[in-house]
């Protein structure tokens, strides 16, 4: 008796299936048999079995110094200072910020901008970046006293990257506060 075409596709069908489903169930480890008498990898192979990656232009950093004449300005990357949408520093900023001021003289005038980029979120980019500046001028006046500080809040109006949608980093390049001195 012959089988009608359909039911030999049916069959063949299910038949793979039932193959295709074998294949992907895990056999336990304990069921593969390794072989014991490899040999122990020599220095050569496991150093050319290592990939190598540099953080170097992978991560940002805190800060940025520039000096362009006889004025300094260290730039904070606020992403790394603040929440989003946050003006509270954590603890561990003000020891750091502290260092960066071991070059600023005695009594010298130092003004603290704060920057946004130009996305709007709940608080307003103005009054955040006014409040990341105060957050800032807050840790100096408390670790240099003899400092005399100009706060103020720019919001997105002196980007120093032009923002590009498809870049996130050219967001995050502005949002920024300053550390501006002479001397």
């Amino acid at each position: 008796m012959s089988v009608p075409s359909h039911r030999a596709g049916r069959s063949a069908a299910c038949a793979l299936a039932a193959v295709a489903l074998a294949l992907t169930v895990a056999v336990p480890a304990a069921a593969v048999d390794a072989p014991e008498d490899l040999p122990a990898p020599t220095r050569q192979q496991l150093a050319a079995s290592v990939r190598v990656w540099s953080v170097e232009g992978s991560v940002r950093t805190l800060e940025a110094v520039a000096t362009e004449g006889d004025q300094t300005t260290i730039s904070l990357a606020s992403d790394i200072l603040f929440a989003s949408q946050s003006f509270e520093l954590p603890p561990a900023a003000a020891p750091r910020i502290g260092e960066l001021l071991a070059d600023v003289p005695e009594g010298a005038a130092v003004q603290v901008h704060g920057h946004t980029d130009s996305l709007v979120g709940p608080i307003p980019n103005d009054e955040l970046s006014r409040n990341r500046a105060q957050a800032v001028a807050d840790v100096i006046a408390a670790e240099r006293p003899d400092l005399v500080l100009e706060v103020a809040g720019f919001a997105d109006t002196e980007p120093v990257e032009r923002e590009n949608p498809d870049d996130p980093a050219t967001y995050a390049a502005n949002r920024r506060v300053e550390i501006v001195y002479s001397g």
